[in-house]
């Protein structure tokens, strides 16, 4: 029996929004920033007409950075402890920076490595949001503060280029692992919070990880965009790619601002952090490090840097403190190791080649490959090509260093965004590595999600994009990979697949063949509303089969139209004579009801997929935590969980701050089968479009490539806020003599002000949650004859419609 006297445990950030984001002082007098016009034909022009003759005068200004002496070492106040790439040579690092005035850089530009950006937004203690990891999806804040700190940049004049990570490279574990000291810290996080340790409970969340910078790569690549702030892409490392930029025979960029681990390649100075308050930037030279560390060669540096940890290799397993495993040892007891070996990494690897940690690793293969690949790091150069920094002198086996190549049309997708990494890393790799990420529980459900249901999605999305490459890789034999099996290898033998290309070609509808009524229809071209209703008119059903003489799609609007009905295609929402199926009718109806500004058609149509994979219901799968509802009959629980894990796949409107409120393990739980769908279908709907354009099938004399993929959709993670919002006000209700009592309904509704501070209206939330619902439940009574849960819904939706 559930405690009446109950209410739901409130944690989180509790001050003035105004004061907790903006750390960024307000923007100064505007002066002409000096922006960088990346044109999309090839990078040769994508880079040259950006940077032009503002070049040179931009270098001029960077005089004063360029003959500042070396002060060392200079006390520094630590912004935040960095865990990035050279985990131990950043600590290090921090310490012997100098600093200027950011309006030192004024008319230069600056190549930033968008993974340290992300990373020291997600990690400073002024943007850091303490509870994300038991919310699930992005930091609200995140994007404000990120526009805010564009402006100051285009007032002060400085022109940016982010440079993000690209494929794989190098040697990956055979099998993916747990992190088994951030899963430790979180369940103890949950521990204090079901102890009702309120006061403990931020603290702890915050210490047990978050987003990996790559999740939010979408997310920022489309602020920057909306911003007029130009990006790329690296063919592989972003590291690599920012030394040409700065280094190359055309000088591009200024100066970069990013980890350590560009100290790797040939960078004089690196800015390693930029403080907008009070306005100043901290870097570093590459020579005073190694001065420091006992006059170390270039060579030597390299060495000894790998060893200390990065992306390119692990830990020296001998330098990892054997009290705190993971844990690198002081880098002054390490350098000592490595002075002992002759300052050289193949000797120190030698001398221990008998350890049986360093035989684990396979350290000394893994040591080799890692310092080939940067010594012949692969970046995109300004004509657009992709290849070593020497060539002449590259070894003929770089793709067992790098990765198998692909070709340079598909690097210049990957440049622009409009293909994510994940499918070409699956084909280039030769296998399907599926992990366990922080915050979802390893559960029968979530293994079947990953390890069945979803994976022919993504034979669909690597059979798709084989099929427009090389016969090699149409041949080739994927290998999955999951952290939960250690014994079964599942593979997908891309030589026995038919061609899914063939299957969607047909779709190749210019506007000018639509009849009068789908021109007429009430929804953009690029839109699962428009794609459905349009097939609702059987004449231009009839005339919607492309020829192979069909001229090529030109408009974005065409493009896009296309790819969502290949895409539906695949989904089986379209059948090959271009008819809505079954589950086509169900999703047309679930649309039909949505009002445009409401925002609900993506978070729609990935409830009909939940529907249709079985996922989207009230079984019991998280009974054992906490966090479902706590009041009423077995069927008001029953009911509020249904709701509730619909509303999961919408967002909780907040205020740009970090969350406080209630949490919910259970709906946490449930958010990431939902976020492990999204990404997938994210993946597919990009392969779609890079199919499309690798066919030929669209002009590519154009410059929208941008624009195009951040109006594709699936780009934002949900988070259980909205859930957690939907479940404590349905379960407040049983409090209550008549819980369906319109004076009960306010009341509650009233208290939702307190449980979420910061909500931009919790009875607005409510309401988008319950629409999404009433979309959902349309579409169950208009599904096929082998959906079987109708009755259910229905009376579900009675339920709640006195509650509402």
């Amino acid at each position: 029996m559930a405690d009446d006297s109950y209410s739901p445990l409130v944690v989180g950030e509790f001050g003035d929004p105004k004061e907790v984001s903006g750390r960024l002082p307000s923007s100064g007098p505007e002066l002409s920033a000096f922006r960088v016009e990346l044109e999309p034909e090839t990078l040769s022009s994508l880079l040259r007409l950006s940077l032009n003759s503002g070049l040179a005068s931009s270098v001029q200004s960077l005089h004063a950075w360029h003959r500042q002496p070396n002060l060392f070492p200079v006390p520094l106040r630590r912004a935040l402890a960095l865990k990035m790439p050279i985990r131990a040579l950043d600590e290090w690092a921090a310490g012997r920076t100098q600093s200027l005035p950011l309006s030192a850089l004024k008319g230069a530009v600056i190549g930033i490595d968008a993974s340290h950006y992300i990373h020291q937004h997600l990690h400073h203690h002024t943007t850091r949001e303490p509870l994300l990891i038991a919310l699930g999806g992005f930091p609200f804040a995140l994007k404000g503060n990120i526009e805010r700190e564009l402006q100051i940049f285009k007032n002060l004049g400085i022109a940016l280029v982010f440079v993000f990570n690209g494929l794989d490279w190098g040697k990956r574990d055979q099998r993916p692992q747990v992190q088994a000291e951030s899963a430790r810290a979180f369940d103890q996080a949950w521990e204090l919070y079901d102890q009702q340790q309120a006061d403990q409970v931020v603290d702890a969340f915050s210490s047990a990880g978050t987003l990996k910078p790559e999740a939010l790569y979408r997310f920022l690549q489309r602020i920057l965009h909306q911003n007029g702030v130009d990006f790329l892409v690296a063919p592989y490392s972003a590291a690599a790619q920012l030394s040409y930029l700065a280094k190359g025979p055309h000088q591009l960029v200024d100066a970069i601002f990013g980890s350590s681990e560009i100290l790797l390649y040939d960078v004089d100075k690196l800015i390693t952090r930029i403080d907008m308050e009070p306005s100043q930037f901290y870097w570093i030279t590459r020579q005073a490090c190694q001065d420091e560390l006992g006059r170390l060669t270039n060579d030597q540096f390299v060495d000894f840097a790998l060893l200390l940890g990065s992306r390119y290799l692990r830990t020296f397993p001998l330098f990892e403190n054997p009290a705190y495993p993971g844990k690198t040892m002081n880098i002054r007891d390490a350098l000592g190791m490595f002075n002992a070996a002759g300052r050289s990494g193949v000797a120190l690897c030698s001398q221990f080649e008998e350890d049986r940690r360093v035989q684990d690793l396979q350290y000394m293969d893994r040591f080799k490959r890692a310092s080939m690949t940067v010594k012949h790091h692969v970046f995109t150069d300004i004509d657009g090509k992709v290849g070593s920094i020497d060539p002449d002198y590259a070894p003929s086996d770089m793709h067992e260093l790098i990765g198998q190549r692909l070709p340079e049309e598909l690097y210049f997708y990957l440049s622009k965004g409009v293909l994510g990494p994940d499918v070409p890393n699956y084909l280039t790799s030769g296998e399907v590595l599926v992990s366990l990420p922080l915050g979802a529980e390893d559960s029968e459900i979530y293994r079947h999600l990953v390890g069945d249901l979803l994976t022919p999605l993504r034979t669909q999305a690597i059979c798709l994009l084989s099929n427009s490459l090389h016969r090699f890789y149409q041949t080739k034999v994927i290998n999955v990979r999951t952290w939960f099996d250690e014994k079964s290898d599942r593979s997908v033998n891309l030589k026995t697949l038919p061609s899914i290309k063939e299957t969607i070609q047909s779709w190749k509808i210019n506007s000018e063949q639509f009849p009068e009524g789908v021109k007429k229809l009430q929804a953009p071209q690029g839109s699962f509303k428009f794609a459905v209703e349009s097939l609702k008119d059987q004449d231009f059903v009839s005339k919607s089969f492309a020829g192979k003489d069909a001229p090529v799609l030109s408009s974005q609007g065409d493009i896009l139209a296309n790819v969502f009905w290949r895409f539906l295609q695949l989904r089986g929402y379209v059948d090959e004579k271009h008819q809505l199926t079954e589950w086509g009718t169900c999703l047309e109806q679930a649309l039909s009801v949505l009002d445009p500004a409401d925002s609900l058609e993506e978070h729609t149509f990935i409830a009909i997929e939940l529907l249709r994979m079985g996922i989207l219901s009230s079984k019991d799968w998280f009974s054992h935590v906490s966090g479902g509802p706590m009041r009423g009959s077995d069927e008001d629980k029953t009911f509020n969980t249904l709701v509730s894990r619909v509303a999961c796949i919408g967002k909780l409107r907040h205020k740009s701050i970090g969350y406080s409120g209630p949490l919910s393990r259970q709906l946490l739980y449930y958010r990431s089968l939902i976020s492990a769908v999204r990404e997938t279908l994210r993946d597919l709907i990009e392969v779609v479009l890079a199919g499309l354009l690798l066919s030929g099938d669209a002009d590519r004399d154009r410059k929208d490539w941008t624009e195009m993929s951040v109006k594709l959709p699936f780009i934002d993670d949900n988070d259980c806020g909205l859930g957690i919002a939907v479940r404590t006000y349905l379960d407040d209700l049983p409090h209550h003599p008549e819980p369906t009592a319109p004076e009960a309904r306010a009341e509650v509704k009233a208290k939702g002000k307190e449980w979420f501070q910061h909500s931009d209206s919790f009875t607005g939330n409510l309401d988008t949650a319950f629409k999404l619902f009433s979309a959902v439940y349309k579409g169950t009574q208009n599904a096929g004859k082998d959906f079987r849960e109708k009755k259910f819904w229905e009376d579900a939706n009675k339920w709640l419609a006195d509650r509402v």
